[in-house]
């Protein structure tokens, strides 16, 4: 079996490919058609189609984590750790953003992400990233399945010298 989890978007504002892209569309018609011009087209279109995305394979264990561009997926196929399992996690970001003008300007981002996480959990390798948990569901069910990757609590094992450091 075969699993596509869902993609996402390398660039989560595209605004300023669509503006290059638009902008490098319409000055050829007022300025005439300039060859370099191409370039720009090119640049747009690369942040406009640029996804990050993984293809699950149960046949031979495998993952093909991949980014891709103008749809044409580049990565390499690689194998699913043993013994390992699935977490999901809630993640924030937050950007300020500082005009000339001094105008600041915050933009917050929550979602989930589904990661594949060894036994210690010290290794986590990201799958899949959505805006609502309710959509990794049937993914999880189908890994659990299919893969027999359990879903578990994210709780890495803390070391010894850390647990000294904070003892402190």
């Amino acid at each position: 079996m075969r699993v596509e989890l869902p993609k996402e978007k390398v660039f989560s504002m595209p605004f300023r490919f669509w503006l290059i892209l638009t902008v490098s569309i319409i000055v050829p018609f007022l300025s005439g058609f300039h060859p370099a011009i191409f370039v720009f087209w090119l640049i747009g279109l690369w942040g406009v189609t640029a996804r990050r995305g993984t293809i699950l394979r149960s046949a031979d264990q495998k993952m093909f984590r991949f980014y891709s561009v103008y749809g044409i997926p580049l990565g390499s196929w690689e194998p699913i750790i043993p013994n390992a399992g699935v977490v999901v996690l809630g993640e924030q970001q937050s950007v300020r953003q500082t005009s000339y003008a001094g105008v600041m300007r915050y933009q917050k981002h929550t979602g989930f992400a589904l990661y594949l996480v060894n036994k210690s959990h010290r290794e986590k390798v990201l799958l899949a990233r959505v805006v609502r948990s309710i959509e990794l569901d049937p993914y999880v069910k189908v890994l659990e399945e299919e893969f027999k990757l359990k879903l578990v609590r994210f709780s890495p094992v803390i070391s010894a010298k850390t647990k000294a450091r904070r003892k402190r």
